[in-house]
């Protein structure tokens, strides 16, 4: 996520803590797209976004810039727009291009190619003409001018007498996940339980191993975004707690620490969920000050107690690497925090068969 790409860029300082206390990210955490948005007219409802299972309140006209997704295993591609015409000859042309290039061992790098329905395809191929071992899983849906991508793969050792194959438990499970997926507004919030992702919806009353990294861009401040990850994790995946973290890097950084100021520190509960926080301020690589204020929670180690982490950054670097000058001071960021972490919560739910007429 841009936190992580920003840091590269900031002098030692404040920043340099968060080097250390955010290194432990879900491993599919990706590019961020700039977006800044204008603030809506003060007092107007806040824009509410919906992640996974959560659900999170930002300013009013705040943008979703930048987000990775993992839903049982299988990676969501950010979905694209495009005619059934255009999706059809996709189609096409890419079980042609398998068919057509040859593997060392089998006719084709093209194993295998399901149908569910004439808007579903499942196509099971070898990445590379060399490759024996494990298999890519491409499942594509169409959906109202709206094409998307979910990617695994499958292992090709032999199944235990009497169990599914690899391959085969894979093609169910993208088979599942395709007929569950509805297509989904940025703000529309779904009554029944499932997976939220950028533009879609998986429809399933049971967690999954289900993971995403977000980022939401804060109307009215282009220096100022919020992140969010989770994913499921043991209780002690990190090596120590946040405030444990913190209080080792900080005397790591000798007299450079003394440039961090400390505003808020401790533990911290949001809804249920128990954790910590660490709110700072701290100059940039152009000598602006700015806010990383970090919040997070080990989880349970389950899946629907997952670990999770928020964090505000502000101070940020613009589109052209030009450092920015927050406008928020440190009370203002502070408020803005509290109104945001508080507004965290697992969305609610309606049971599938109370949702029946």
């Amino acid at each position: 996520m841009r936190i992580k790409k920003s840091l590269r860029r900031i002098a030692i300082s404040a920043f340099t803590v968060w080097l250390f206390l955010s290194g432990d990210f879900s491993p599919q955490q990706g590019s961020h797209i700039m977006n800044t948005s204008q603030a809506h007219e003060s007092g107007s409802a806040p824009s509410t976004f919906c992640t996974g299972r959560f659900l999170i309140d930002m300013p009013a006209g705040s943008v979703l810039s930048g987000g990775n997704y993992r839903y049982d295993f299988v990676r969501l591609d950010k979905p694209k727009a495009m005619t059934l015409e255009e999706f059809e000859v996709e189609m096409a042309t890419k079980e042609k291009t398998l068919s057509s290039t040859k593997h060392k061992v089998e006719p084709s790098l093209l194993r295998l190619l399901v149908k569910p329905d004439p808007y579903s395809w499942i196509f099971i191929y070898w990445e590379e003409s060399f490759v024996t071992s494990i298999a890519q899983v491409d499942g594509y849906r169409w959906i109202n001018g709206t094409r998307y991508l979910f990617r695994s793969h499958a292992g090709m050792s032999k199944p235990r007498t009497g169990t599914m194959s690899r391959q085969d438990y894979a093609i169910e499970g993208m088979r599942k996940m395709l007929s569950s997926l509805k297509k989904r507004s940025t703000h529309e919030i779904p009554s029944e339980p499932g997976y939220c992702f950028e533009g879609g919806f998986i429809a399933n009353p049971e967690w999954e191993m289900e993971e995403a990294a977000i980022d939401i861009d804060i109307a009215g401040h282009p220096d100022a975004f919020v992140s969010i990850w989770f994913y499921p994790l043991s209780r002690r995946a990190h090596s120590a707690p946040l405030l444990d973290r913190v209080g080792g890097v900080l005397q790591a950084l000798g007299r450079m620490a003394t440039s961090v100021h400390v505003l808020r520190r401790g533990d911290r509960q949001v809804g249920p969920y128990k954790g910590q926080e660490f709110l700072v301020t701290a100059p940039n690589s152009g000598g602006l000050r700015g806010h990383s204020f970090i919040w997070e929670t080990e989880g349970e180690g389950t899946l629907d107690a997952p670990a999770l982490k928020i964090e505000l950054t502000t101070g940020h670097r613009d589109k052209n690497g030009n450092p920015q000058q927050t406008r928020l001071t440190n009370e203002e960021a502070m408020k803005l925090w509290d109104e945001v972490l508080d507004s965290f919560r697992l969305r609610p739910v309606v049971a599938p068969q109370e949702n029946q007429p």
